[in-house]
């Protein structure tokens, strides 16, 4: 097999030939004259050996002068702003002594800067350097787009680091490598806390499933962006709330990561816990309340909630209710009346109103009404309260009748015991004083037909009349007896007491304690005196006691009596006629007081009447 070679020497003997120099130079200068920018080359005496179009026509605009090999090289920056020098002497003689340089030189053309690279470096012919390799490129777009870069990236470097946002990015097992400063501001993490860790680390137990299936979606869905609540731990401990963007960004170029935008709304879920318990609290406040309570529609008076309440009261179902309008349950009088009587929805609320309701079996119930103007889901409304007060009507009704028939029993006592008195009055003067008299009056005639007997008979007649003179008195007496406010109450009812001992065979005692017996209103001291008499009287017209126990004790603001004897008692249970208790009762209700009475036949009987002083 046949090979050729080409020796070293054969090579360099082609390129010292005429027609390569001439076919180098070509290219050369094609080079240099498609560069960008300024290019030129000089030679020791700081002269022009080339230089390309773009400087030549700088030149040539700014002195009108041409370049030309062989020219003294012309500060071509300086041309173009030449309060900003640049120190070419001071450059070329380093590049000449072998330290080519490199850097980047502003200027200001038409009040705008202007970026030039300026590169300088020497060209070698073997170690002998013989030339200069001088450039200067027009960079201004390429510093513009770096500053707009840089202005950027500061940009959304300051939005990052002062965003209440948390900004997290992770790669695609889960685990952290960056977080953005929000996350010490807001959790209290440093940076040494997460990195490395797994997303999860910070989760609540609760909201785990919703990360795992949130890391799954972003894994299926790429180019899907998810919204998520989840509650996370901080570092202390405590739970809080974040609501967060999630994207995919792994095949993003300079990303690559799982992103996620975070926001702390703890304050907003605890609000909205708040409006939830407050919701529940209302509902059930509304919905379990014993009252009946419904809301109507402000305009039309139709229901749009009921309580339980309100269907237990009038009987509709709550279906039924829903249906029909508070014009429905009134009574066909009220019903004009109701449009008068309730406030506008821009009206201050008024207070409860009586009212006459139809259930729905037709029965009539008296009703105390309070209607309030509030919102309802966006629409004027009543909130209505319902109070029945059909029982309370009917047990005034009934006090009403107890009273009139009270006062007819007092009344009729009061008419009894005028009547009594005066029977016994009369029974008095019929039966003792009248007989007396009347005995007189024969010892008289006596006297007067039969002279013999005339002075017996007169000292006779006037023993009769004196004896009758003392039985009008005696009966006077037991009349008007009563309290006398001037010795007090505690000796009027011993006066009292010594009486009855002088014609009774019943031992009687006493016990008085009462510090405030001068306070004490007269009234009450006489009624408190007529009570004890009156019961002494009932005790012994028909109790048949030998021993009656009287107990009249103050304590504080208390006032009791208490009479007790070991009669033969009645039966309590049985309905009581008498004048005498009736007169007691009414006589203690004056004063606001109790009367409470224990007996049993057999058993004696205890009275106690208290009083509030």
């Amino acid at each position: 097999m046949q090979t050729s070679s080409v020796s070293r020497s054969d090579t360099m003997q082609a390129f010292n030939s005429p027609k390569w120099q001439s076919t180098f130079a070509a290219i050369l200068n094609g080079v240099i004259e498609n560069t960008e920018g300024y290019t030129w080359i000089i030679d020791k005496s700081l002269r022009y050996i080339v230089c390309n179009i773009h400087l030549r026509n700088t030149i040539k605009q700014f002195t009108g002068k041409d370049v030309l090999p062989g020219t003294e090289i012309i500060d071509c920056i300086g041309l173009l702003d030449d309060s900003k020098k640049v120190p070419w002497p001071t450059i070329y003689g380093a590049a000449f002594n072998g330290t080519g340089s490199r850097f980047t030189h502003q200027i200001t053309v038409q009040q705008k800067p202007v970026f030039f690279d300026i590169s300088v470096n020497p060209v070698c012919e073997g170690t002998k350097i013989i030339a200069l390799s001088c450039s200067a490129r027009d960079i201004t777009e390429q510093k513009n787009a770096e500053e707009a870069l840089r202005q950027s990236e500061l940009k959304f470097r300051s939005l990052i680091e002062n965003s209440s946002d948390i900004i997290t990015m992770a790669n695609a097992e889960g685990n952290i490598f960056y977080g953005s400063p929000s996350a010490k501001k807001i959790f209290g993490y440093e940076e040494s806390d997460y990195m490395g860790r797994h997303v999860c680390s910070f989760i609540h137990p609760d909201s785990l499933p919703a990360v795992a299936e949130l890391l799954q979606n972003l894994v299926d869905h790429p180019d899907e962006l998810f919204t998520i609540d989840l509650k996370v731990f901080d570092k202390p401990g405590n739970e809080r709330w974040v609501q967060g963007l999630a994207s995919n960004m792994l095949q993003m170029p300079g990303i690559n990561a799982l992103v996620g935008n975070f926001r702390d709304i703890t304050e907003r879920k605890n609000a909205e816990e708040l409006i939830k318990e407050s919701e529940y609290l209302y509902k059930n406040l509304f919905y379990k309340s014993p009252l009946p309570i419904c809301v109507c529609e402000a305009e039309t008076f139709q229901f749009v909630e009921v309580n339980e309440a309100t269907v237990q009261l009038y009987g509709y179902t709550r279906k039924e209710l829903m249906k029909m309008t508070a014009f429905d349950i009134m009574s066909p009088e009220e019903k004009q009346e109701l449009q008068q009587s309730l406030p506008k929805a821009n009206h201050s609320n008024r207070p409860s109103i009586l009212r006459k309701h139809i259930k729905r079996n037709n029965e009539t119930i008296f009703v105390e009404v309070w209607a309030h103007a509030i919102n309802y889901k966006g629409s004027n409304a009543w909130l209505v309260l319902v109070n029945d007060i059909t029982e309370k009507i009917q047990l005034q009704n009934q006090l009403v009748e107890e009273k009139i028939r009270r006062q007819q029993e007092i009344a009729k006592a009061v008419i009894d015991a005028q009547e009594n008195e005066r029977e016994t009055l009369g029974r008095e003067l019929h039966d003792n004083i009248s007989q007396v008299l009347t005995t007189a009056r024969l010892y008289l005639t006596c006297a007067r037909d039969t002279p013999a007997m005339q002075e017996n008979m007169i000292d006779r007649s006037r023993e009769t009349i004196s004896s009758a003179i003392e039985e009008i008195r005696r009966l006077s007496k037991s009349m008007i007896e009563t309290f006398h406010k001037e010795v007090g109450l505690e000796l009027s009812l011993n006066d009292l007491i010594e009486n009855i001992r002088l014609v009774q065979r019943c031992n009687i005692i006493l016990k008085f304690s009462v510090p405030d017996e001068q306070r004490l209103d007269d009234k009450l001291k006489m009624t408190i005196f007529r009570i004890v008499q009156e019961q002494l009287n009932n005790t012994i017209k028909h109790a048949e006691a030998s021993e009656v126990q009287i107990a009249i004790m103050q304590k504080s603001r208390s006032l009791q009596v208490t009479i007790a004897d070991d009669g033969k008692g009645f039966d309590t249970a049985r309905k009581r006629k008498g004048i005498g208790i009736t007169n007691i009762i009414s006589r203690t209700e004056l004063f606001n007081g109790r009367v409470k009475i224990d007996s049993s036949p057999g058993n004696g009987c205890r009275m106690q009447v208290s009083f509030t002083i």
